[in-house]
């Protein structure tokens, strides 16, 4: 989608721009107005956020509006939840695989396979398989895994590397050659079960 958006714009690169930011972001264009989830957000939010004027923002949304094509799909976005960055708080590991590109299937496959070998709880996955930006495949695994894990993932072809974030304490140079750890600073499970429990 990011190409039809790309040569509809190749004209335009600030409104490019403009539009890629808010595909990326799931906001919506709609009766010249835009909307993240039905919440409507103003022209001077979108100006300030993509550091244009609001005649360039209110000129994006011209050039949206003239193409049916571009118009029905910008209508039609909505945000994505990604509760990647606050997983780690839980005490789970967000594991992200940089993927080499023409490798997303077979690379998926490989991944899934060894969770599934090793018997990971995979409480989400997602990827992106965009042929000029990155290709990734994310997954939030419930709790810490074992590293030898990470060894056969980076032997699957068209891995190019693993980022790990967890709130363990994990030494990176013992995990893979392809891995990069980022640790959590603080676990938020414990009082929040503790809190959960007091309610009760």
């Amino acid at each position: 989608m990011l190409l039809i958006l790309e040569e509809y714009f190749k004209d335009h690169p600030i409104k490019k721009r403009i539009v890629e930011g808010l595909y990326r972001r799931g906001i919506s264009v709609a009766n010249s107005k835009f909307y993240s989830d039905g919440i409507e957000i103003t022209i001077s939010e979108v100006a300030k956020t993509f550091r244009v004027n609001r005649r360039t923002v209110y000129d994006t949304i011209r050039l949206i509006e003239e193409s049916p094509a571009i118009k029905t799909v910008m209508s039609k976005l909505l945000p994505a939840a990604d509760i990647s960055r606050i997983s780690p708080l839980m005490g789970d590991q967000v594991v992200t695989v940089s993927i080499s590109p023409g490798y997303f299937s077979k690379t998926m496959s490989g991944v899934m396979d060894v969770a599934k070998r090793y018997g990971s709880y995979v409480k989400e996955i997602y990827g992106r398989n965009m042929i000029r930006n990155e290709v990734f495949l994310r997954a939030i695994i419930h709790h810490t895994v074992p590293r030898k894990i990470f060894e056969e993932m980076s032997k699957i072809e068209g891995v190019q590397k693993i980022l790990i974030e967890t709130s363990g304490t994990m030494d990176e140079d013992t995990i893979c050659s392809k891995c990069e750890v980022k640790l959590c600073p603080s676990k938020l499970s414990s009082e929040l079960f503790d809190e959960t429990l007091a309610e009760i």
